[in-house]
C-alpha cells in the first residue's frame, strides 16, 4: 500500500510538472515605475505582499517568477523565503504559511534606476493553496553587504488590472500600509490546478492495474 501511495504522488506531480501553467498572472514585466525594497539587511523586518485569488479546486504552486532589482553592492545569498498571509477584507491578515529557504536562479533583465534588473525563478516545489484570497510575496533572509533589493511594479497583467493595491510591513507582517494606489507587482505564478477527486480515482486504479499486471507477469 505505501509502494502505491508513493508512486500516485510521483505520478501526480510527474503530471504537474511536465502541464504546468500560469495559475497567476500580474505580468511579470516591469513598467519601470516603482520598486518596493524586501530584504535584509537594509530592511530586516520588511515583508511585502500582493494579493492573488486561488479558484477552482486550489492550487499546486510549483514557480514564483518576479522582477526585482538589486543594489549593485548587496549579494542575494543563496535561498529565498516565500510568504503567504490569508485575506483580511481585503488586506492582509495573519500569516497562512511560510516557505523557508527555498532555490531560485536570477536571469538577467533591464536595469532600473541604474540598479540590474532580474527575474528571480523560485522553485517553490508544490505548494498547495486552497480556493480563497491571500497575499503573497517574498524576501532574501540572508541578503548581505550594502542595501536591499526592491520588487518592480508592473501593469497587473490580465489579473492585476483592478483598484487593489500591493502592501508592505516594517514590523514582520504585524501591521500592514497600503503601498500606493493601483501598485501591482510583476510577478507570475505557474503550477497546476489541485487535481479533481475522479482524478486521483483514475490515477490510483490505473496504478493499481498496472501493478495486477506486474505481479501476474
Amino acid at each position: 500500500m505505501k509502494t502505491k501511495l508513493f508512486a500516485i504522488a510521483i505520478l501526480a506531480g510527474a503530471v504537474s510538472a511536465a502541464n504546468a501553467a500560469v495559475l497567476w498572472d500580474n505580468n511579470v514585466i516591469p513598467n519601470g515605475v516603482n520598486g518596493r525594497a524586501i530584504s535584509p539587511p537594509a530592511f530586516p523586518n520588511i515583508r511585502v505582499v500582493d494579493d492573488i485569488d486561488v479558484g477552482g479546486p486550489g492550487w499546486i504552486v510549483n514557480t514564483l517568477r518576479a522582477f526585482i532589482i538589486d543594489d549593485t553592492a548587496w549579494s542575494s545569498g543563496n535561498t529565498i523565503d516565500v510568504y503567504v498571509y490569508n485575506d483580511a477584507s481585503g488586506v492582509p491578515g495573519g500569516l497562512h504559511a511560510n516557505w523557508a529557504g527555498l532555490s531560485f536562479t536570477k536571469t538577467a533583465g533591464a536595469s532600473y534606476f541604474g540598479r540590474p534588473g532580474f527575474t528571480y525563478n523560485i522553485n517553490v516545489g508544490g505548494m498547495n493553496l486552497a480556493p480563497g484570497s491571500y497575499w503573497i510575496g517574498m524576501r532574501n533572509p540572508n541578503g548581505s553587504g550594502s542595501g536591499t533589493n526592491y520588487w518592480m511594479t508592473s501593469d497587473g497583467g490580465p489579473d492585476g488590472a483592478s483598484s487593489s493595491t500591493g502592501y508592505f510591513s516594517l514590523d514582520g507582517g504585524t501591521t500592514w500600509g497600503p503601498e500606493g494606489s493601483g501598485w501591482h507587482h510583476a510577478f507570475v505564478i505557474e503550477g497546476n490546478p489541485v487535481p479533481e477527486p475522479a482524478t486521483m480515482l483514475a490515477i490510483g486504479a490505473g496504478l493499481a492495474a498496472l501493478a495486477a499486471r506486474r505481479r501476474r507477469k
